[in-house]
Parts: structure tokens; sequence; C-alpha cells
């Protein structure tokens, strides 16, 4: 009977813990206001964000100024400071503007399929240090649109409250699980092996699915506008490369569990 219900246990820790690996990181990396942006701000240091930006900032000051300011005069004030820290600090505010756009429902009347992106602090900066033939004044918002056609307003608000139960009810399940399988085990070693390689076999999974979406999300921008497809595909990236990271981690933590359980099993039968 003890060893039945530690291999039923086991093998619930095991599928919690699949479960919960790709849950928590969604849960803590995108759901968390904190975590998306910390996620999405290492965006800010590629090329093809700072290059997205520049372009936006240039092309929003000549629309501010009319002919007397092109954007070709702005742009290279505008490269140089989005290769600053100026610029991670502000694109960490639009990262929080993306989060509330997915996370939050939307206004009756709201387009549900563009996304506003108010970059008048980026502009700003740029105009107190460009060389302008006249002064330019932002005194209201200026914003950037941008269509995602495969992803709605508020899409996600639902699924992040979905996705927090389930990571942490999975979490605490696979630990009071594997603990419950351990207290009834006739041979602990045993169950330490298979946990182990719940763990293995959670690290693959999570970083398959990080690979399957990442996927998805080059073929749902595939009709977007080509600058915007690139920044938008650099930050899904890096936070989908994160996913990756942890189930690497995860995986070699798996890893090394098993191992103890293989190498605690063998000295076992050794002093008997």
């Amino acid at each position: 009977m003890r060893s039945v219900v530690s291999g039923l246990f086991t093998a619930v820790a095991i599928l919690c813990m699949i479960v919960a690996v790709p849950s928590l990181w969604f849960s803590m990396r995108v759901v968390s206001t904190d975590g998306f942006v910390a996620s999405a701000s290492d965006a800010a240091r590629t090329s093809a964000v700072q290059d997205f930006f520049a372009e936006k900032i240039a092309a929003s000051v000549q629309d501010r100024a009319g002919s007397a300011v092109p954007a070709t005069l702005v742009e290279p004030t505008a490269r140089n400071y989005t290769r600053s820290d100026g610029f991670v600090e502000d694109f960490a505010e639009v990262a929080r503007q993306q989060h509330d756009w997915l996370f939050t429902e939307p206004p009756a009347d709201a387009d549900l399929h563009i996304m506003d992106l108010d970059i008048t602090p980026m502009i700003n900066r740029v105009v107190r240090t460009a060389p302008l033939p006249v002064p330019v004044r932002v005194d209201r918002p200026v914003t950037v649109s941008i269509d995602q056609n495969s992803v709605a307003a508020g899409s996600m608000e639902d699924a992040g409250t979905l996705v927090d139960y389930l990571a942490w009810g999975t979490a605490i399940g696979a630990v009071v699980s594997a603990i419950i399988a351990l207290v009834a085990a006739r041979r602990r070693t045993t169950v330490v092996v298979w946990l182990g390689i719940g763990g293995i076999v959670a690290g693959v999974v999570s970083a398959a699915l990080a690979v399957f979406a990442k996927g998805r999300v080059n073929e749902h921008l595939a009709s977007s506008e080509d600058s915007a497809r690139t920044a938008i595909e650099v930050v899904t990236s890096g936070i989908l490369d994160n996913l990756v990271t942890i189930s690497t981690f995860v995986g070699i933590g798996g890893v090394a569990v098993a191992l103890v359980g293989v190498v605690a099993r063998i000295a076992s039968r050794g002093r008997m």
C-alpha cells in the first residue's frame, strides 16, 4: 500500500512540475507588470528596437515641426539617444504601456487591434539636444500606433488570472506531493530519482513550449509593418529566450537530483 501511495504522489508531483515551470515563469515574467517590464526592457539594448524608435522619433518631430525640421536632421541625434541609458529608462515605461494594453480591459470605443504607445518623453529628450533650426515644443502626448492584428487589447486579462492560479497551485502541489511520496516510500532514493527525472522532463517541455511559442508569434506577425514586426519579434524573442534559460537550469537541476538519488541508491545497497 505504501508503494502505491508513494508512486501515485510521485506521478502527481511530476505532472505538477511539468505544468508549474512554464506557468510560474509566465506568471512572474509576463503577467506581472514588473516582470514584463524587466523582460521587455532587455530588448532596448538591441539595434532593431533602437532603430525602430529612432525612426519614429525623427518622424514625429518632423510631423510636429513641419518641413522646417526634416526627419533626416533629427535622426542622428535620435539614434545616439536610443543607444543611451536614457532610452533604456524610457523604454521601460513603453513596455509598461504594452503590458497595460494586453492585460487591462480597454474602453468601449477603443480599436482593439491598435496599440498606441506614448513616446513623448523620448521625443523631449531628443529635441533638447538636437541641432534644430527652429525650436520644437512637445506640449501634448505623441503616440506611435502599432497594428496588432493577431492580438486584441485586454485579451490576456483572463488568461493572466488563470495562469496565476495555475502556477502557484501546481507549484504547491508539486512540493506537497513530493513530500508525501518521500514519506510514504519504502525506497526513498527511488522516489528521488523519479523526481529528478520529472525535473528533466519539465525543463525539456518548457523549452519546447518556448520554441513553439516563438514560431507562432513570428507567424502572427508576418503581415505586420516590417519595422514594427522586427521590433516586436526582438521583444518577444528576448522574453521567450528567458524561458529557455530557466528551463535549462530546471533540467540541469533535475539531472543533479536524479544523480543524487542514483548514488544514494548504490550506496545504500553497498551497506547492505
